[in-house]
């Protein structure tokens, strides 16, 4: 059984079985057939060899998406479910950066050009994001700043599992004012720059559920 190409070691993965929500995991080996996959702790994913789950995971400009088999489970440190390659999937072509609302508190400074890119400033004033792709941001500033200046962020993204914020790196782009309940502000456009791979995949996967959630919420809310 051949591997298919976009199944890669540290790829984070939405496993979902029959009657469950999604479960984020991450790909932590491949062989010639399977995959391993870190087992979720307790309850909330627990799957039985020959079990059929669908699968989905996100890259920079397409969604994959196919069923496949559990092979076995390896308990140890750490756990891992076994799943064999698919025979098929399908692939789900999309912009490279697909923007999401969601409103994320972070932490900010102006990285000066003295500095840059060696000694990052002090994240001292708070910020939060109007909307956030895997290529940029739409923030919400309290002090004005000007089309290019560089900012360097400390953002705490959902669902990520290092306890350590996201540092990250953008170029601004745009800016406005506007008036938010009585108080100006600054509405500033920017564009990651420098942004790891890795980075930039935990981004597109938080998209990617937020983006989930809102069609499910939808559906609901239609009654379908």
């Amino acid at each position: 059984m051949v591997r298919p190409n976009f199944i890669r070691i540290n790829l984070p993965i939405f496993i979902k079985t029959p009657g469950s929500k999604d479960v984020r995991t991450i790909i932590q080996d491949t062989g010639e057939d399977g995959f391993a996959v870190l087992a979720p702790a307790g309850d909330e994913l627990v799957l039985a060899p020959g079990e059929s789950v669908a699968v989905a995971c996100n890259r920079q400009d397409a969604r994959y998406e196919f069923t496949t088999t559990v092979q076995r489970y390896l308990p140890g440190e750490p756990p891992l479910y076994y799943l064999a390659y698919p025979d098929d999937y399908r692939r789900i072509q999309v912009r490279s950066h697909v923007r999401v609302k969601a409103a994320l508190e972070f932490r900010y400074a102006v990285w000066s050009k003295a500095d840059w890119p060696y000694r990052p400033p002090r994240p001292h004033k708070k910020g939060v994001t109007v909307d956030i792709s895997g290529g940029g941001a739409q923030l919400v500033l309290r002090d004005p700043v000007e089309v290019g200046d560089l900012l360097y962020l400390e953002l705490h993204l959902p669902g990520r599992r290092h306890h350590l914020p996201m540092r990250l790196t953008g170029r601004v782009k745009r800016v406005a004012r506007r008036e938010i309940d009585g108080v100006m502000r600054y509405e500033a456009g920017v564009a990651f720059e420098g942004i790891s791979e890795r980075q930039e995949d935990q981004i597109v996967a938080f998209v990617f559920q937020r983006l989930l959630e809102e069609r499910r919420r939808g559906d609901r809310e239609n009654g379908s």
